[in-house]
């Protein structure tokens, strides 16, 4: 039995709860524990506001005290973030599924792009692939979001009503348009956190394969070590004869 527990820092927006998005019921085969991080919304944190870094490092110093074992969140444009939080805490951070582009480029045959489908393709930037460690000069990719549609618009909203069907519409038009621009594309990754339940439609429509926050959350905790005991306790120091 493991004590291991996700943590995830949210928007203040409220929380959609759907089975499939990071706040909904078995969406994680793992504990969770979630944090909203005050003055954090949909609008400032993509339009790259860094008065909010601060709230993000205290809610993950809080998390961290609640015992969490990793800490992601539950919007990719926080990626900006990464490193002050990271720096701020002594557990795993990963504050985007932005950190998962290099290594799904290097999954793939050599000249291939990778799909970058986002909430909003403009807002976009090179510097949020800095802050998750890469440059676009060194891994093409191609970007598209689901600015102007029915969902960009309920979302942007303080206590957005998500319907399912209109959220994998959505999703699944952006990345067949994307596809059909740069039939190159040899695998998507989502920026965006309520992107996963149209990853299958996705793999569905165009054969390839979809990493986003749930890949990204699964690896971390997978990868995480257990802090409801002291490692030390148990351990028998070895003899001479063992050295």
């Amino acid at each position: 039995m493991t004590d291991k527990v996700l943590g995830i820092l949210e928007l203040e927006t409220k929380p959609v709860e759907h089975a499939g998005f990071m706040a909904g019921p078995g969406t994680f085969p793992f504990p969770v524990k979630r944090r909203q991080v005050p003055g954090a919304f949909t609008r400032n944190v993509i339009d790259g506001d860094t008065s909010v870094e601060a709230g993000y490092v205290a809610a993950a110093r809080e998390l961290e005290r609640q015992g969490v074992s990793a800490i992601v969140s539950n919007c990719g444009f926080t990626g900006l973030y990464q490193a002050a939080v990271a720096q701020a805490v002594s557990i795993p951070v990963a504050m985007s599924s932005l950190l998962l582009v290099p290594f799904v480029a290097r999954t793939l045959r050599p000249g291939s792009k990778i799909g970058l489908l986002t909430y909003d393709a403009p807002k976009l930037t090179e510097n949020h692939y800095a802050c998750a460690g890469w440059s676009s000069k060194d891994i093409s990719v191609a970007v598209g979001g689901i600015e102007g549609s029915e969902l960009w618009y309920e979302f942007a909203k303080p206590a957005p009503n998500i319907d399912v069907a209109v959220l994998i519409r959505d999703v699944r038009a952006a990345a067949r348009k994307l596809f059909d621009v740069n039939p190159d594309i040899g695998a998507f990754v989502f920026e965006c956190t309520a992107f996963p339940l149209a990853a299958d439609g996705v793999r569905k429509d165009t054969g390839l394969h979809v990493a986003d926050v749930t890949t990204l959350a699964t690896m971390l905790y997978s990868m995480s070590a257990d802090r409801g005991h002291d490692p030390r306790d148990g351990v028998r120091a070895p003899t001479l004869g063992e050295v």
